[in-house]
């Protein structure tokens, strides 16, 4: 199956490349969302999407919706647009858990088989994109909807859309547990590596002006 990873940082999409070619995956990689739109109207052998959640431009929520406006023809007929894996780092600051807790709700809702958080789980990856090659060959996964229990997150196997533009049936919407569930462990993380790095400021804030005071009687004694 070929999968595009979709990042602005250049030496994620290099390891994630690394990696799923290692694992027998045909990979292309795009540096922004206008630029993975061009890769998806060009190559329908695109099965899988990896996408980072946030990017100059065209973020991995507005390229999930724009892949779903591009006509994908084969000699054999259309075929679905490629499903999609979000991928997330958390960054500290106070107002970041709305946003993305925003932004992370509209994905669970619009679709993606997952939200994985940076550094990204490798076995459950691959879970994903098994479960995602079974379905593209017309296998039956038995998978789910269900919340992984060590990060809170979607996992892979969803219900039907209910939309006329929508994916297929299993890349539909989550239930609101779901997505609240996933949305709380965002948030208490967050709110864990916030309070971290406040924690550290503080420290080098103290550190700074023990230095501050030394120079000061340094100078006073010169």
């Amino acid at each position: 199956m070929k999968v595009i990873v979709v990042d602005d940082v250049g030496v994620v999409r290099h390891s994630m490349d690394r990696l799923l070619t290692d694992n027998g995956y045909s990979v292309v990689t795009a540096a922004s969302g206008n630029a993975a739109i061009e890769l998806l109207k060009k190559d329908n052998t695109i099965g899988a999407v990896l996408t980072d959640l946030l990017m100059p431009g065209m973020d991995g929520i507005e390229l999930f919706k724009a892949s779903l406006n591009i006509n994908r023809l084969t000699d054999a007929g259309e075929i679905p647009p490629p499903e999609f894996i979000l991928m997330t780092a958390l960054r500290p600051s106070a107002d970041v858990h709305r946003k993305e807790a925003g932004l992370l709700q509209q994905a669970v809702s619009l679709g993606f088989v997952d939200v994985m958080l940076k550094p990204i789980d490798k076995e459950r990856l691959f879970r994903n994109l098994s479960e995602i090659e079974k379905r593209l060959n017309g296998e039956s996964t038995g998978a789910t909807d269900s919340v992984d229990s060590s990060t809170g997150s979607p996992t892979a196997g969803v219900g039907t859309s209910g939309s006329a533009s929508a994916p297929p049936a299993s890349r539909g919407g989550r239930v609101d547990g779901d997505w609240q569930t996933a949305v709380e462990e965002v948030r208490t993380i967050t709110q864990s590596k916030f309070e971290q790095f406040q924690s550290e400021h503080n420290a080098l804030k103290a550190k700074l002006s023990e230095l501050q005071a030394l120079v000061e009687e340094l100078r006073s004694s010169s």
